[in-house]
């Protein structure tokens, strides 16, 4: 019987796809999982500030925003994210599939602009990883009830991540940020503080000012999913799991003095 790979999840923001050279680093991060033995879901953020160039040009051309048009200009965003990512994997020669939010949609329900995802055809990503070792998928978007395309609100891609993460029982999920972890303090006005090893659910959501969406750390806290927040070739933070397994902590402490 042929091994089943295991499946590491790692979400990709906006922070991090800054510009478009941020996109071949990303390769750079996946192809370690790839090359450490697993299959890689990559969720993406639209690039840098797309998001809100999108939503300003939006109130240029229309005062009043409808929350089923707006979520359709917005997706575009994550769309061409994924687009560009599968485009850097396969000029790296990594193995990749890219999937838009139509052909794979997370179904939702609740409201447009803060949807909840509630379903995904685990199967079909299952399907992908067979015969690839990347899947790139948007973030921050869904499809509801009636076909209508949802949002997960600000910073949703996050919680697309673990909502994934828990959807495909994946070993390790790994936010990747442009800090290096939850920290007690700004990191932006402390130089010298260290990060957060390890912390709760709960923990994470008094002290890390932002850095997680809160509904992505309740969605965590309630299906029990731990996972890592960390920046491109960092170790990061440990979120909900008391004791990283061995090979993760040497993998991303060897990320870091390759860095």
């Amino acid at each position: 019987m042929r091994e089943v790979r295991r499946v590491h999840v790692l979400k990709f923001g906006s922070s991090v796809l800054a510009r478009p050279a941020a996109y071949r680093l990303a390769v750079e991060e996946i192809r370690a999982d790839v090359a450490g033995g697993a299959k890689v879901v990559a969720v993406v953020s639209a690039m840098g500030d797309t998001t809100d160039d999108l939503l300003s040009a939006a109130r240029e051309v229309a005062p009043s925003l409808p929350d089923d048009l707006i979520g359709s200009l917005l997706a575009t965003g994550e769309e061409a994210s994924v687009a560009l990512l599968h485009l850097a994997l396969v000029t790296g020669r990594v193995r990749a599939v890219g999937m838009s939010f139509s052909r794979l949609p997370i179904r939702t329900r609740g409201p447009l602009g803060a949807a909840e995802p509630v379903d995904v055809d685990a199967r079909a990503i299952e399907t992908a990883l067979a015969t690839h070792d990347v899947i790139v998928l948007p973030g921050f978007v869904g499809v509801d009830a009636t076909g209508i395309t949802s949002l997960l609100g600000r910073g949703g891609s996050d919680l697309t991540a673990l909502f994934l993460a828990h959807a495909l029982g994946a070993a390790e999920v790994r936010l990747v940020k442009d800090v290096d972890g939850i920290f007690p303090a700004d990191p932006k006005r402390f130089p010298h503080v260290k990060p957060i090893r390890r912390t709760s659910w709960s923990e994470a959501r008094r002290t890390g000012a932002g850095v997680v969406q809160d509904r992505a750390l309740s969605f965590a806290e309630r299906h029990r999913v731990a996972f890592r927040v960390a920046a491109p070739g960092g170790t990061g933070t440990w979120v909900g799991r008391s004791d990283p397994p061995p090979d993760t902590v040497r993998g991303g402490e060897e990320r870091a003095r390759c860095a």
